[in-house]
């Protein structure tokens, strides 16, 4: 059982998503959420309710105040986190789940990866709360309460599952129903762009008219980077369908690498083995970077 969406902003996106709860045949258990508006979501209910009193206490300039707050809760969160708790209880349920995406293409893509990674960021600043900002002898701030802790966990773990589900093509298929002329042109474009660096492709482009649909290959799922010994180097390999070398953009941060193309960024964390690499060569072949790593001699020990 998956997820299907319809994504693109077109106004036949509620024909295609007919169709495609049509395709699934009569026998398969579907669920497809309401429009109407849902109660507020618990994370962000816990989290804002405590936001601006926790950056006041760390005593942030006032535009440094904006941007997190920009990241920590961006306005689409509520629609994200409805989303990843629906596919989640349809997994559970063993139901496929239909929906028609009322989010720009590329915030869907984009946005719960860099959500999660904020959720958990702020996790040890609000676990160890008085060491950070408090530490004895200086004075006492009062603490974030239990509950937006919990909600940080609960978030980052939620974005995360949907994050997976989203570069998987086994679990999520993702129709395009753009528009016609240059907006749906830059949504697919976008949505390619993203997908690619996520290691996959669009299922299929919906075009305005009804007919002449456009399903496109998918990459064979292998969960996602994977990691081969060659001698005394590694090779990480990551699927990136349709991204030129030319065109690609690599940078190591710290324990994870982030890949850039056409204004758009994915971050890929190491795995354990490979934090303690450099990145030797990096090459692509085929729809894969490939990725050779070396052992850093100033952190591995010597036998």
């Amino acid at each position: 059982m998956g997820a299907h969406l319809v994504v693109g902003g077109g106004d036949h996106s509620d024909a295609v998503t007919a169709r495609v709860v049509a395709a699934l045949g009569p026998g398969t258990p579907v669920v497809r959420p309401s429009h109407r508006v849902a109660p507020a979501d618990p994370v962000v209910v816990a989290i804002e309710s405590q936001l601006d009193r926790i950056l006041a206490a760390l005593d942030l300039p006032a535009p440094v105040v904006a941007d997190l707050i920009a990241t920590i809760l961006p306005r689409d969160l509520p629609d994200l986190l409805h989303l990843a708790r629906s596919l989640a209880r349809a997994h559970a349920d063993g139901h496929e789940l239909v929906v028609d995406v009322d989010l720009e293409v590329a915030r869907l893509l984009d946005v719960p990866q860099r959500v999660a990674r904020a959720f958990a960021a702020f996790v040890p600043v609000v676990a160890r709360w008085e060491v950070l900002v408090a530490p004895e002898g200086i004075g006492a701030l009062p603490a974030p309460e239990q509950p937006v802790l919990t909600a940080l966990r609960e978030g980052a773990e939620l974005l995360e599952d949907f994050d997976r589900a989203l570069a998987d093509p086994t679990v999520t298929s993702i129709h395009l129903a753009a528009p016609a002329g240059p907006v749906g042109a830059a949504r697919r474009a976008d949505a390619e762009v993203l997908l690619a660096l996520m290691g996959r492709t669009l299922t299929a482009v919906h075009p305005v008219c009804g007919s002449g649909v456009e399903h496109l290959l998918s990459p064979a799922p292998e969960s996602g980077p994977r990691l081969e010994r060659a001698g005394d180097q590694w090779l990480l390999r990551i699927d990136v369908p349709g991204v030129r070398a030319a065109d690609l953009e690599l940078v190591r941060h710290d324990d994870e690498i982030v890949l850039g193309c056409a204004g758009r960024t994915r971050r890929v964390l190491l795995p354990s083995v490979l934090r303690r690499c450099e990145v030797e060569r990096a090459g692509i072949a085929g729809g894969v970077l490939t990725l050779t790593m070396t052992p850093d001699p100033a952190v591995w020990p010597r036998g």
